[in-house]
């Protein structure tokens, strides 16, 4: 049984260059951790790249094309994400998943009358959470069986780790630091070439970290940088990426005003 991870019951503090929020209490036990009868990958779930969201569950709930409600709720999900890895490292195994109904899921508008949820916490700035792979607009969890919006919520929910400053910089000089070799002209995730010389400031986009940019009322819950078509992901193992928009080193849990979903370049 996996064991749950901290995130519920935490507090606001400030560390580091950003606000951060850190896991002050435990979580209860949990009777939903799967073992061998967890998310099956045998049939169905089956998502065709670039579909759009059609079908509606019982409760409203728009659903990748070809999905069932039963399917949504408790996977399988489609094979990109069955063993991903998630924003924050976590590689996903179907065996060991807890059932949305035993990790108070819900969605981000639910959350806020919840007493275990901090303003700003979502999927998208989850370190378990798995984005979008195949253009349906929805991802995955390595903690969670079936479906997952970035703008939901769990119980479980994890901050993603801090970046160390990497050697020779100072915290200061990260947002205008020019990014190692490997990420000046790279490649988003969205298919964006970087271009050195046409970027914004970090400044003028309101670069901050994405819990504190949907606690504040700039960003809207489900948006992080990790999940962006902007975002360059860490190619060097220093928990930095880097914006094919903005200058400077760009963590996967940051937000900024052009965020542009993952989704729409899939």
């Amino acid at each position: 049984m996996e064991e749950p991870k901290s995130g519920a019951g935490a507090a606001y503090h400030y560390w580091s260059r950003r606000h951060y929020l850190v896991a002050t209490g435990g979580i209860a036990a949990l009777s939903g951790c799967l073992g061998g009868d967890g998310e099956s990958t045998d049939g169905g779930g089956t998502t065709t790249a670039g579909a759009t969201p059609t079908t509606m569950a019982d409760d409203g709930e728009e659903l990748p094309d070809g999905v069932s409600a039963e399917e949504f709720e408790n996977g399988p999900v489609p094979e990109p994400y069955r063993t991903a890895v998630s924003l924050g490292g976590e590689q996903r195994n179907a065996d060991e998943l807890f059932a949305k109904g035993d990790v108070q899921f819900s969605e981000y508008d639910e959350a806020l009358e919840n007493d275990a949820h901090q303003p700003g916490r979502c999927c998208a700035n989850c370190d378990d959470f798995v984005p979008d792979r195949n253009g349906d607009a929805f991802g995955a969890c390595s903690a969670v069986q079936g479906y997952i919006d970035g703008a939901d919520w769990c119980s479980v929910w994890e901050e993603l780790p801090e970046p160390s400053v990497p050697e020779g910089l100072t915290e200061s000089e990260l947002p205008t630091a020019q990014v190692p070799a490997e990420y000046r002209t790279a490649s988003s995730q969205g298919g964006e070439e970087r271009d050195p010389d046409e970027l914004n400031a970090q400044e003028a986009v309101q670069l901050m970290e994405s819990v504190e940019a949907i606690a504040d009322g700039l960003g809207q819950p489900g948006q992080s940088c990790g999940n962006c078509a902007e975002f360059v992901p860490d190619k060097n193992g220093d928990g930095w990426g880097a914006c094919a928009k903005v200058e400077g080193y760009v963590a996967v849990e940051d937000w900024c005003s052009i965020w542009e979903h993952v989704t729409e370049e899939l």
